[in-house]
């Protein structure tokens, strides 16, 4: 899933500046959501080896 969001910020950035800057607040939901997962992720890694 994490990688999924990933690629859907990659093509976010691909977007044209001018375009881009009216898709700022969902660029910031995206980049809250990759945080948010990488510690799920780290979390699930953790639980599963412990």
């Amino acid at each position: 899933m994490l990688h999924i969001v990933e690629k859907a910020l990659n093509e976010l950035e691909a977007v044209p500046r001018e375009k881009r800057e009216s898709l700022v607040h969902m660029e910031a939901e995206i980049n809250d959501a990759v945080e948010k997962l990488k510690v799920l992720k780290a979390k699930l890694k953790e639980a599963d080896q412990g």
